[in-house]
Formats: structure tokens, C-alpha cells, sequence
């Protein structure tokens, strides 16, 4: 079997992330396939939205705050550490086993920060970005785990970039994108945004 070598970029979402594959090391990007990762199943609302649950939030609704939020985001957050680890253990063996050998990592960041768990916990647009930094740090555990050399991008830079590279503008590399979808997947302006990454690094 011919093996290739591979970039990957990930896109964090509450309880999964969104992963785009490439080939490394071409002169344009090469995707090969799109791919879900779950991360917390959504029925465990503490695995899967920790901060929701410790600050008091259903969704858009306010319920009462649990005595204990601290607790309840050390948990939440080990067990999404350890459900990545064993996902992105079973996705390199895919991998794999189809001649894929899984060379760099990349995870899409975003510019919002949380200082702290009070700074966290103050405001429902707070704890988005906190559950959104929750899962980029599972993330970047699990390729820890599986010994994949990891880089950050800046998700709002990411097809400035790439368009400095390739001589485009951003809007160019996004049509250009559209034609390289990879098999009957979604290839939404997400699923783009995250090959570009992957490429950018591979």
C-alpha cells in the first residue's frame, strides 16, 4: 500500500470538533476527507457544555446556579480530556489503516480570552468562548497523546494567509476551495476555512 502524509486542522464546537484532511506538503491544498470528532456526548450536559451547567444556563434559559461550578468544570473538562484521547487514538489507526500517515495538527483559535473562572461564569457570551477553549485544550491533549506535531491559526486570519501565499485575495481562495471538495461531504465555508488551515501547516 502507497502511504501519504497528512495535515489536519481542527474547529472546535461545544462537546466536538470539525476536522478537515489534507495532503502535506503541496503547492495547493489537496483535501482528502471531512471528519466529526465527538468529544462529549450532548446527553452528559456536563462533559459536553461544563460551563453552561456550572453557570446556570439551559441552553438560552437561566436555571439555579449549583453550589459547586468549580467541581463541575474539573470534571467535565478531565472526561472530555480522555474521551479526545481515545477518539483521536481510533482516528490515527483510521488513518492508517488507510495509508494515511498523520504528520501535523493544527487548531483553529479565536481571539476571545477568559481570565478566569469568575470571568467565565459572568456572562452567557463568556462562557461560549470558555467551552470553546475547553475543547481546543482537549484537543491539543489528545495530539499530545497520539504524537502529532501541533500548531495554532488564528481562524479570522487564516485565508488572508493563505491568499498572501498563493497570490489571491480571500475571497478568491474561498471560490477556489469550492471546487476541491473531497467526496459527497459537507463542504460548507467552514469545512474550507479549516483546509486552508490544515494546508498552511502541512
Amino acid at each position: 500500500m502507497n502511504e501519504s502524509e497528512v495535515s489536519i486542522a481542527f474547529k472546535a464546537h461545544m462537546g466536538w470538533v470539525n476536522a478537515v484532511v489534507v495532503l502535506s506538503g503541496t503547492p495547493e491544498p489537496e483535501p482528502l476527507r471531512v471528519q466529526r470528532i465527538t468529544i462529549a456526548d450532548k446527553a452528559d450536559r456536563e462533559v459536553s457544555e461544563p460551563y453552561h451547567v456550572a453557570g446556570g444556563w439551559q441552553g438560552l434559559e437561566q436555571v439555579p446556579k449549583p453550589d459547586n461550578p468549580a467541581e463541575i468544570i474539573e470534571r467535565g473538562r478531565a472526561k472530555q480530556v480522555a474521551r479526545a484521547a481515545e477518539e483521536f487514538t481510533d482516528f490515527q489507526r483510521l488513518l492508517s489503516d488507510d495509508g494515511l500517515i498523520w504528520k501535523r495538527a493544527v487548531v483553529l483559535t479565536t481571539r476571545g480570552i477568559v481570565h478566569s473562572l469568575e470571568d467565565a461564569l459572568a456572562h452567557h457570551s463568556h462562557i461560549h468562548v470558555a467551552e470553546g477553549e475547553a475543547i481546543r485544550d482537549a484537543t491539543r491533549s489528545a495530539l499530545a497523546h497520539v504524537k502529532v506535531h501541533t500548531a495554532d491559526q488564528d481562524e479570522k486570519s487564516t485565508l488572508d494567509t493563505a491568499g498572501e501565499r498563493l497570490g489571491k485575495s480571500s475571497s478568491e481562495c474561498d471560490e477556489w476551495m469550492k471546487a476541491m471538495k473531497p467526496g459527497k461531504c459537507k463542504w460548507a465555508k467552514e469545512e474550507r476555512l479549516i483546509a486552508w488551515a490544515a494546508w498552511l501547516h502541512s
